[in-house]
């Protein structure tokens, strides 16, 4: 290569020897230099290629330092510079490479010289680029501080300031407060699809963003199958972070957790349809960032959804007020004034059961719809359980047939079961968990009490998830209007579920017979078919349907049938035929109050397992009873000596001897009767039965005598061999009371004890005392005060009550009982009362208290001290009545204004004609509601001590004591007037 290289030269230099040396040395050495860069091209363009090596690892070390630092830092423009030129090198660099590739060719002749020469040079020149380029990034500065990026606080939702549904923005107002609490990181909100968490969620963040108060503030709606990167990405966007790079989700968190650290931020998250748990720290949201907040709606109360929470807000159903305005507002008031539209509406109303989505849903279809046909025919739609929905309301079908499908197998029929009921019907815990039994839908659970534990689990869990909602009763709980029509479209489409749900009486022998479970409950019945064939039929409900006699052949082709309920209805007797119930499982007869006696043939119902028969007119237990050898659950109460009055025989007992003791599968055993019952002189004689039932758990019973009682607790083999489940035990004899009318308790278990007209303080009472929950001391002769019954006896109590106890001086006195766990305290008519507390108040005491009643207390002067009431954190309800002396609420001294009655919601005085203060300060009253005040006629000062009081709503007085209120100089009247109202 290089002979043919010098044979290129020398032709060349003979061609121009002449002028050469006429120009002397200058030309010779110009070839020479020529001559050079094509002789030296093979070691150039390896130089060069070297070079370029040292370049590119120099242009990599600078990329990588600016991707390191690119949160904190940014690339200089010179940097800038520097990188385009290097590109343009490399894209020069390997152009000429190319081209000497390609000499191998010109050497064989087909190159001119003045090619090969211009190459050589422009390697040789590049080459000096490339050092200099080397060189010059040792002198530049790469990188500078980032200057803070300019963040777009909010991108707004264009939510209302004010929402169509006043109860929303009370809910907001309480939202924005937990926000502004610095000690609040975690915010849920929950609860069913279409109740409005969304809506209100966007009302807040909208707020929040115009505050600001925030640096920025994200939204994340999440969908079902939707992950932690999905929330990383909108926040990696909001934040304007480059998105180069493939980072791992860990990578991400880190990087989002350092750029959050320092800003005041709030992560709005809707997981309405998010069924999987969340990990905020895996998004990069740690609790450790002082000023940053999360609130998430989800459909679940929160089961550590975002992990746990510091508050938890629980959107419900509108009121009927506010689902009716809201309505008339979308459909257009102007419709109510049809007189055959309104009625209707009110009944669409009632089928959105109280949920805004559902409301605006129908209320648009309707909105100025002015003919009826079309009112009712929407009606008709929304009750029929098999036409198919509306487009519209698909949606709720889907959300609900989606929390539907995760549940167990075991849930998911007792969740189907609730749409045999009517909608919006409110059920009793344990009748749920009755029918559910006796359908045999918790088969694993042998004896009733684990199947009460599981069925209680159950229903936490709907509620939970938003399938359910707890009634207005206690205990009592219900489905969503718009789930429970849906629930039974699904179990219509269910094997062997075949639900009828009758409206009227207009039922067809083809119901009968296809039916496998029919509800009949609150139709107005003048017959029943006189004997269906129905062989299949495992659940009949007639409840509440002014059924009053049963043709004798009624059940005769019902042998499958495992639950009948028949609660108040007004039949006299149970047919003969109720024999042939041999699979019976559950009978129900409650409320009947024209049912005197049962059928001898009650006794041939072999399999029954829970008989209710309370608030009857029975008047005796049938001896038949004893045969029903698989009973596990017998309630039963009895009328009073009505003998004569309902020709039954006077001088029957109420339960013959040997029923209970026969009855040896029994694990709940309720018996209600009057205090006063002549005919309850067997009394020990049953105890003795009752004491003989080896597989006892729950037991409500009436011990007239002290002695029954001690005798039961030392020899009933269920007492001393396992701790009850439940009971309700009376024991000594209160004037016009009924062992079956105990308060209602919001327990967390079902352990009451009524101890009446006591003068000392048994060793049984205090055994049952230290299991029970709620505790009624009634007319005891002696006690001073509670601590007689010692401390360690009452730790447990969730809710007392006193009353009628002639010689107690103080609720507790200096011996000590915490009652750390006490939600409930009633104290009535004690009338050497001088305090509650009267040693000092201990850290732990009380602070669980919510609710305190005291009447007919005429001997106190004033209910708390500063001291006390500091320990009433979590009091919400206080009612003071018929106290003839009591001068002040609390004692004047030194108390913490901020800390006072923080939680308390309902503020009750009544008939106290010496009060004259309910504090010497103005407290704070950050939630106070309701005030009702009848006349306190020294008490002057109300519009002092509640100027401050945020939340009010309502005060409740009588005008002339209004009048004469002392007001402040500084506080406006009117300001007050929109609470009043005047009784």
């Amino acid at each position: 290569m290089e002979t043919v290289a010098l044979q290129a030269v020398g032709q060349a230099a003979g061609s121009l020897v002449a002028p050469g040396v006429e120009g002397g040395k200058g030309i010779f050495n110009c070839l020479q230099r020529k001559y050079a860069y094509v002789k030296n091209i093979r070691d150039n363009i390896g130089k060069l290629e070297k070079e370029e090596l040292y370049l590119c690892n120099d242009d990599a070390d600078v990329r990588t330092e600016l991707e390191r630092n690119k949160l904190t830092k940014e690339r200089t423009n010179r940097c800038e510079t520097w990188l385009n030129e290097v590109e343009n090198v490399k894209r020069d660099i390997e152009k000429l490479k190319v081209d000497y590739n390609n000499t191998g060719s010109y050497f064989c002749g087909l190159c001119p010289f003045p090619s090969l020469l211009k190459l050589g040079k422009n390697i040789v020149k590049k080459t000096a680029e490339v050092v200099e380029l080397r060189s010059q990034i040792h002198q530049i500065t790469i990188m500078h501080e980032k200057p803070p990026a300019r963040l777009v606080p909010v991108i707004e939702k264009h939510a209302r300031k004010k929402s169509d549904v006043p109860s929303f923005d009370s809910r907001v107002e309480t939202l924005v407060e937990w926000l502004e609490d610095e000690n609040l990181k975690r915010i849920c909100i929950w609860g069913p699809p279409g109740v409005g968490k969304t809506t209100i969620m966007e009302i807040l963040h909208d707020r929040v963003g115009k505050s600001g108060k925030f640096d920025i503030i994200f939204w994340v709606t999440l969908s079902a199958d939707g992950r932690i990167r999905d929330i990383q990405d909108v926040i990696w966007k909001r934040l304007d972070m480059r998105v180069d790079g493939n980072y791992s989700a860990d990578e991400r968190a880190n990087m989002i957790s350092e750029e959050l650290k320092d800003k005041r931020y709030v992560l709005f998250l809707d997981l309405d349809n998010v069924f999987s748990e969340i990990d905020l720290r895996g998004v990069g949201t740690h609790d450790e960032h002082e000023h940053g907040k999360v609130v998430f709606s989800c459909r679940y109360k929160n089961n550590n959804v975002c992990g746990d929470t510091d508050e938890e807000m629980n959107v419900q159903r509108l009121s009927d007020e506010d689902a009716e305005n809201f309505f008339w507002k979308i459909v257009g008031s102007h419709l109510k004034s049809n007189p055959d539209i309104k009625p209707v509406a009110k009944l669409i109303v009632n089928e959105c059961g109280g949920m805004p989505h559902m409301i605006k849903l129908i209320g648009n279809r309707l909105a100025k719809k002015d003919d009826p046909a079309i009112w009712r025919d929407m009606l008709s739609q929304l009750r029929s359980p098999t036409m198919e929905p509306q487009e519209q309301l698909e949606e709720v079908y889907k959300a609900f047939k989606l929390v539907y499908e995760k549940l167990s197998e075991e849930m998911k029929p007792c969740l189907l079961y609730w749409a045999v009921f009517p909608a919006g019907y409110e059920i009793f815990r344990d009748h749920i968990i009755d029918c559910w039994r006796a359908e045999q839908f918790l088969p694993s659970q042998r004896n009733l009490s684990s199947t009460r534990d599981r069925g209680h689990t159950i229903l936490d869990e709907f509620v939970r998830k938003s399938l359910l909602e707890k009634g207005k009763k206690w205990g009592h709980f219900k489905m969503y209007e718009y789930f429970q029509r849906v629930a039974l479209r699904i179990a219509n489409l269910e094997e062997n579920f075949n639900f009828f749900v009758a409206e009227d009486e207009n039922i067809i022998d083809e119901d009968w017979e296809r039916a496998r479970r029919m509800s009949l409950i609150q139709v107005r019945l003048s017959t029943l078919p006189k004997r269906p064939q129905c062989c299949g039929i495992l659940t009949l409900l007639l409840q509440e349907s002014s059924l009053a006699e049963f043709p004798r052949e009624f059940f005769g082709y019902m042998c499958g049938l495992q639950v009948l309920n028949l609660h108040e209805t007004r039949i006299t007797a149970l047919p003969s035929s109720i024999c042939s119930l041999i699979n019976l499982k559950g009978l129900l007869i409650i409320n009947c109050s024209q049912l005197v006696q049962l059928p001898s043939q009650i006794g041939d119902l072999e399999h029954l397992e829970i008989l209710d028969i309370h608030n009857t007119g029975l008047y005796s237990l049938p001896e038949e009873i004893g045969q029903l050898s698989n009973l596990k659950c017998l309630r039963v109460s009895f009328a009073e000596d009505a003998g004569n009055q309902n020709h039954v025989e006077e001088l029957k007992p109420m339960i013959p001897s040997n029923v209970i003791a026969r009855l040896s599968k029994l694990e709940e055993l309720s018996i209600a009767v009057s205090h006063c019952s002549t005919r309850y002189q067997n009394a020990a004689e049953i105890a003795r039965e009752i004491s003989n039932l080896e597989k006892l758990t729950s037991l409500c019973f009436f011990f007239p005598e002290m002695e029954f009682f001690e005798a039961f607790i030392q020899n009933s083999k269920s007492w001393t061999s396992n701790s009850f489940r439940s009971f309700k035990i009376v024991v000594g004899c209160q004037r016009n009371s009924s062992a079956s009318e105990f308060r209602v308790f919001e327990c967390s278990a079902e352990k009451h004890l009524r101890f009446s007209a006591g003068n000392e303080f048994p060793d049984a009472i205090s055994q049952v005392l230290k299991q029970a929950k709620a505790f009624e001391l009634i007319g005891h002769q002696t006690a001073t005060s509670l601590s007689a019954f010692r401390a360690d006896n009452l730790q447990g109590v969730e809710a007392c009550i006193v009353e009628e106890c002639n010689e107690m001086e103080n609720i507790i006195d200096s011996t000590g009982v915490e009652f750390e766990r006490l939600k409930s305290l009633q104290i009535c008519n004690l009338p050497k009362l001088k305090g509650i507390w009267q040693r000092p108040i201990e850290s732990k005491s009380l602070c669980s208290l919510t609710t305190l009643s005291l009447k007919g207390c005429n001997n106190i002067e004033a209910l708390f001290t500063p001291g006390m009431i500091i320990r009433l954190s979590q009091l919400e309800n206080l009612q003071v009545e018929d106290c003839c002396v009591l001068k002040k609420i609390i004692e004047d001294g030194r108390a913490d204004e901020s800390r006072t009655f923080p939680k308390l919601k309902n503020l009750q005085l009544s008939d106290l004609p010496e009060l004259c203060s309910i504090s010497h300060a103005s407290l704070q009253w950050p939630s106070l509601e309701t005030v009702f005040i009848k006349p306190c006629m020294k008490l002057r000062n109300i519009p002092h001590t509640i100027q401050k009081a945020s939340k009010l709503r309502t005060i409740q007085c009588t005008e002339e004591w209004w009048n004469q209120q002392d007001w402040p100089v500084d506080t406006n009247k009117d300001d007050f007037r929109k609470f009043l109202s005047f009784i």
